[in-house]
């Protein structure tokens, strides 16, 4: 059940992020899209990929 929350937490994050430069983009700031803004999307997948790879070696570890 916590594996599912945390999944849908790692998807909802980037979404909420690029909503908030939408945001901030519709106030009058410029706001480039460089790869600082999609920087916390890679963090992201970085750290699911590392929990997935824990997650395999603790599983055919036993």
């Amino acid at each position: 059940m916590s594996t599912s929350i945390r999944i849908c937490s790692y998807l909802l994050l980037p979404l909420i992020y690029l909503l908030v430069n939408v945001k901030i983009a519709q106030l009058g700031e410029s706001f480039p899209i460089t790869i600082v803004t999609f920087l916390p999307v890679l963090l992201l997948l970085f750290l699911e990929r590392i929990s997935v790879k824990k997650l395999m070696i603790a599983r055919f570890g036993d």
